[in-house]
């Protein structure tokens, strides 16, 4: 069994749909909900005296939230778009909760980072290594003047032939289902905490609760479905979080209720709120940016999808990720398109890779390969002859967000 986990209990909200919020920079009408995610929910608000609207993220813990808001209070006045930083427009208290005015990332904007970790995830497959530690922190700017990223943070990676089966690896946020159920793993772990990078990224908050892998599991059964129940019955931990039913002679899994996991595990739940689809996020962007094309939120939220999926067998590979139309831009070939495919090609043209930044692992996670020899090998991988610098470069780096 694991250990029981206990979590602050819920803050409920006292921002309704028609209330005011009044903040540093005007005051903001609330409308309907787009969202809720793990930390809150994002409420779609138009501003007293303009006609725009504004994404606001509401933080439901009054602790987590003060702590993110002294944090941006600290960092909000300096140039976001020098210095690599999400723009927050302003954060502020409202009846004791949090209210956090955000800029979402724009698909234009994520679209060049996706291909540059695909090309990273890509590098680390074909030499079988899982990096084990993919999270918003572990991916970092290289310049100020472009998208072009770099990997970093080799500290947990692993061959795939040393991960067993069971290990408790990865936080929680970015934890894929396999290793919560604990059935057999391999690199496309990396894969699933990359796209809930992304749907963060989009977002402004992750895409389901994660206090704890119960959470996790109830968030992604909410959004995609309950997992095959062959890979249910062939989980190690499968039990913690799914009951036998047994029912008109069939036997089959099924999620146990809050109360029922509370009551067998002993673990106190944080979030038992319904989640957010991940179709919401086009509306939160639909409102937030003038420039929106509908073909290219449907693209990035099947690349999604596709990114997480359960059954990791049918999870998107690095490669195939690389050929998907959200990356190859395919789709935006409209002449009502024309504007908003200029754009995105724009911005992609001027973070084309010639030099792809993964910081290297240290040599005793993998045999008696030097860091040059492993270097070299990745390059050799990669499409295009693209590169990766050598060890010793050390360029420039701002963390992603």
């Amino acid at each position: 069994g694991r250990a029981p986990v206990t979590s602050r209990s819920p803050t409920s909200y006292p921002v309704k749909t028609g209330h005011y919020l009044v903040g540093n920079e005007g005051i903001y009408k609330v409308g309907e909900f787009l969202g809720e995610g793990g930390f809150g929910k994002v409420a779609k608000c138009t501003k007293l005296g303009c006609q725009d609207f504004f994404a606001i993220k509401i933080v439901k813990h009054v602790e987590s939230g003060k702590k993110e808001f002294e944090a941006l209070e600290i960092i909000k006045d300096l140039d976001p778009v020098k210095n690599n930083l999400v723009k927050l427009y302003e954060c502020f208290l409202f009846e004791n909760v949090i209210c956090l005015d955000f800029e979402p990332t724009h698909l234009c904007k994520l679209r060049p980072v996706a291909q540059q970790m695909f090309q990273a995830l890509s590098a680390l497959k074909s030499i079988s290594v899982a990096h084990m530690d993919i999270k918003l922190d572990n991916i970092m700017y290289v310049d100020e003047e472009s998208s072009k990223i770099k990997l970093i943070d080799f500290g947990l990676a692993l061959k795939t032939k040393e991960l067993l089966t069971g290990s408790d690896i990865q936080v929680i946020p970015f934890r894929a289902p396999e290793v919560i159920l604990g059935l057999p793993m391999d690199e496309s772990i990396d894969m699933w905490a990359l796209g809930i990078v992304f749907a963060t990224m989009c977002r402004g908050d992750f895409p389901f609760p994660c206090g704890t892998e119960y959470e996790t599991i109830r968030g992604l059964v909410q959004i995609f479905g309950s997992p095959e129940q062959e890979l249910l019955t062939a989980g190690m931990y499968t039990e913690h979080f799914f009951t036998l039913d047994e029912g008109r002679g069939n036997t089959s899994w099924r999620l146990k209720t809050p109360d029922e996991f509370t009551r067998t595990s002993g673990e106190q739940l944080e979030h038992v709120n319904h989640v957010a689809n991940l179709d919401e996020m086009t509306e939160i962007h639909r409102e937030q940016f003038e420039l929106f094309d509908d073909d290219d939120h449907r693209a990035f939220n099947d690349l999604l999808k596709r990114m997480l999926e359960v059954d990791p067998m049918n999870r998107i590979t690095p490669s195939q990720a690389l050929e998907h139309d959200f990356i190859t831009m395919r789709h935006l070939s409209g002449e009502s398109q024309a504007s908003y495919a200029a754009t995105a090609k724009i911005v992609m043209r001027k973070t084309q890779l010639k030099v792809m930044e993964v910081d290297p692992p240290a040599p005793e996670h993998f045999g008696q390969r030097s860091d040059s020899e492993k270097i070299s090998k990745m390059s050799e991988d990669l499409p295009n002859n693209q590169e990766i610098p050598a060890a010793s470069k050390k360029p420039k780096s701002h963390r992603l967000l």
